[in-house]
Order: structure tokens, then sequence, then C-alpha cells
């Protein structure tokens, strides 16, 4: 009886930690931004040791934020800005997870493309963009492609990483049941690595996001990096920090969505396995 009871309560799970400590680290993170906030505005407004044309104060970062919401102007750039972002991760996420898999899973593409792949995605990209452009034009064109390529590899990198290191026994079990060829990849080795590819979508969205941004603002006709290079040359600091506030915010809110559906998909998987094995 005492075995059964020790062993029933080494598999019992952990319990959870008390939702006082994450209050408590969330009130300290308000506590230091609202203190960075309000030395900010001291500098600027009250003791005048930053010109506030150069550094606005954050009263008027916020009017600034304020009108952008109620800018027509700005829900169009959104609207163009997030087509080509939706676009262009999609198109990633396609080519980033069936080249991955098929890399991932065949020893000789292992061998003959992979090492092309880490070298690609060591170039730095942002170098091409003025060729992107030049080539694709200041249309959407130009920036759905840069889009796909920031994006592209790292979901191609950690698929193919989870490809690797799925367990040769999960393979056997699907091939005695009768699962073969394409299927084996789509019922077997694809949710094996959904963690893995959901981890690469999500830094993919991040760098993707980047180049919606640099693309317009190398050379746009229209988006949010665009609004965002007009306000700083006619030196409007103010709306200019504002649009950065922005843009910081759509993308935590992507990369929350996608960490919340990599919850979703794959509950049962842990994050620090991930990070430890990429």
């Amino acid at each position: 009886m005492t075995a059964t009871v020790s062993i029933e309560a080494l598999n019992a799970p952990a319990p959870r930690r008390p939702r006082a400590g994450l209050s408590r680290w969330t009130w300290l993170l308000l506590g230091v931004i609202a203190a960075i906030l309000l030395i900010w505005e001291a500098a600027v407004s009250w003791l005048h040791l930053v010109p506030e044309a150069f550094l606005p104060p954050p009263t008027a970062v916020f009017a600034a934020f304020l009108q952008l919401l109620v800018d027509p102007e700005f829900w169009q750039a959104f609207a163009f800005s997030m087509q080509n972002l939706l676009i262009g991760l999609v198109l990633a996420v396609v080519v980033g997870v069936t080249v991955g898999l098929a890399v991932g899973w065949s020893p000789v593409l292992r061998f003959t493309v992979a090492p092309f792949l880490w070298l690609l995605y060591s170039t730095p990209k942002v170098a091409l963009a003025p060729l992107f452009i030049l080539v694709l034009g200041l249309g959407n064109e130009s920036k759905i492609a840069l889009v796909f390529l920031l994006a592209v590899f790292p979901i191609i990198l950690n698929t193919m990483e989870g490809a690797v290191t799925v367990h040769a026994s999960l393979v056997s079990a699907g091939r005695v049941y009768g699962v073969n060829g394409v299927a084996l990849g789509w019922k077997v080795i694809l949710p094996a690595t959904l963690p893995y590819s959901l981890a690469g979508i999500q830094r993919g969205a991040a760098l993707g996001f980047t180049g919606e941004v640099l693309g317009e603002f190398l050379g746009g006709t229209g988006g949010l990096g665009h609004m965002l290079e007009f306000a700083a040359y006619q030196f409007q600091m103010d709306e200019a920090i504002a649009m950065v506030i922005v843009m910081v915010i759509i993308a935590n809110l992507t990369l929350a969505l996608i960490a919340v559906l990599r919850k979703r998909l794959a509950p049962w998987y842990d994050d620090r396995q991930i990070m430890g094995r990429t």
C-alpha cells in the first residue's frame, strides 16, 4: 500500500503556481513603465533637457496615437500592410513546411540541400531589399516578396529540425497500420513536427513584418512604413513615435496569436524542448 501511494504521489502533476506571483510581476512591470514615462515627461516638458522637436513628451505621443486611430489614411495603410503580410506569410508557411518536411525526413536531401538552406539563411537578406524593389516595383509584389524571403527560412529550418527528431517508433507504428508514402508524412510526421513548425512560423512572422515595413520604408506608395517615413521626413516626431508604437503592438499581437495557436494545436509539447534542440 505504501509503495502504491508513493508511486501515485510521484506521478501526480506538479501543483500550479499561485497567480499572486504573476500579478506581482505584472504590477512591477507596470511600475517600471510608469517610471520611465514619468522621467521622460519630466526631462522634456518640465526640465527641458531635450528639445521637444527631437523628442516629444509622452503626452504628445499619446495624443498623436489617438489621432492616428481616427485617421482614415492610417486604416488604409494598415490594410495595405496587413494584406501584404498575410499573403507573404501564407506562401512562406506552405513552402516552408513542405520543404522542411521533405529535407528533414529524406537523408539524401538533408545531405545535399540542407547546407545550402543554412547558407541562404545566414545571408543578410535585408541587403536584397533594394534589388527586390527595383525588379518588382513599388507595389505589393516587392513587399510580399520581402515578407516571404524573410519568413520562409525560419519555418523551413525549424520544420526540418522537427522532422529529424521524429522518433522511429512513431513511423514504425504508422507503417504497421498501413500508412506509407505521402500519407505517412501527413498523418505521422507532420503532427509530430507541428510544435517546431509553429515556433518557426512565430519567428518568421516577426521577421516578415520587419520585411514589410522595410520595403515600405525604402520604396513604397502606401503602408505603415511609408507613413512612418513621411512623418519622419516632415519632422513630425510625435506621429513617427506613435507609428513605431503601433508597429510594436501589431508585431506582439501577431506573436501572441501564434503562441495561442501553438498551445491549442500542440498542448502536449513544452517550449523549452524546442528551444533546447533548435
